[in-house]
């Protein structure tokens, strides 16, 4: 008897559910993949130059805020950025006006050259009183604190050793907030009451923006006081106004008004000096991180008339101050 035969299965065609699920989950890679790219993007473009990241215009901004939301972490395990280092061998410097060498002036069309030093107890003042404010001031940031928060703020005084010193009236109604040099909380939590009260005699003061002075600068300031020194290490300081071409004055006509202020940051480790520029106009915007504020020594010695790091040979100068960083000091590093 012949066998029937068997019947032909029929291929089982995917049920519209399966396909659906099956098309999410590409939705979902692409999703990712299309993050990444985006991430990745907003990561190179916050380690650009800064010359780079203006040629990108309208979109600068929002550009810079992508970038915050990755470069913070690869910068701090070491896996992306660019430092100013050198190899640094001699004895560190001690808690004085000089640090790496005398401030010099090499440009005196820029410089502000009336300048008197007055010391204090946690910084040394240039003070200059045709300025009628600092032309710098330098300090120490020991990686141990004697007070974990600074007292209540003192009244702004009048510095009796400062020539032509401003009242600190000569400020009110100018539009421009008392900016101190030597910040506040980082002196007073280091070298204690007195020496914060210090802070708030006028010469260490200079007209700054309220924008700037409660905002970009404010965070850098933390970021000096608090995070960098998490890393162990001391940390060597020099900040100051940035000559405006035209001199104009605070409506009462003590005080000159800068274009812009910088910061230096040193330290030492392992061997090599380290060192961080940064630059701020008093036009900045509110929101504008301080990273994306980071320029070459190089550019602060042009601005200012200022030659800094003297006591360095020549060429390690020039190898120290003509890179432009693009990140603060990692925290670890792991590659």
């Amino acid at each position: 008897m012949a066998r029937k035969a068997a019947p032909k299965k029929s291929k089982k065609k995917p049920s519209a559910s399966s396909s659906f699920r099956l098309s999410r989950r590409m939705k979902g890679i692409l999703s990712a993949v299309a993050l990444v790219i985006v991430l990745g993007f907003g990561n190179w473009f916050a380690h650009l130059p800064a010359a780079r990241r203006a040629e990108f215009g309208a979109l600068e901004t929002s550009l810079e805020k992508l970038g915050l939301v990755t470069a913070g972490f690869t910068d701090a395990i070491g896996l992306t950025g660019r430092d100013a280092s050198v190899p640094y061998s001699a004895k560190l410097p001690t808690q004085n006006k000089f640090f790496f060498g005398k401030i010099e002036i090499t440009n005196s069309k820029k410089a502000v050259k009336d300048i008197k030093l007055l010391k204090r107890q946690g910084y040394w003042v240039g003070w200059s009183p045709m300025c009628g404010h600092p032309a710098y001031a330098v300090y120490t940031v020991p990686t141990s604190k004697v007070l974990d928060e600074p007292p209540e703020r003192p009244a702004f005084m009048v510095d009796p050793e400062a020539p032509d010193c401003p009242d600190p009236s000569d400020y009110t109604r100018t539009g421009y907030d008392r900016g101190h040099m030597a910040p506040n909380y980082l002196i007073a939590t280091r070298y204690g009451k007195a020496a914060q009260r210090e802070t708030f005699f006028m010469s260490n003061i200079v007209p700054q923006s309220p924008v700037l002075n409660r905002g970009p600068w404010r965070i850098l300031e933390q970021i000096v006081a608090k995070d960098l020194t998490k890393q162990d290490v001391e940390l060597w300081v020099i900040t100051g106004p940035v000559p405006a071409a035209k001199q104009t004055y605070i409506s009462r006509g003590k005080a000159r008004i800068p274009k812009g202020f910088f910061k230096i940051i040193a330290s030492v480790k392992e061997g090599r000096l380290r060192a961080i520029g940064a630059y701020m106009p008093q036009n900045i915007r509110s929101d504008k991180h301080p990273r994306y504020c980071l320029t070459s020594i190089d550019a602060i010695e042009e601005m200012t008339g200022f030659n800094f790091f003297s006591a360095l040979p020549e060429a390690e100068q020039e190898k120290l101050e003509r890179v432009e960083p693009t990140r603060f000091w990692p925290e670890m590093e792991i590659f």
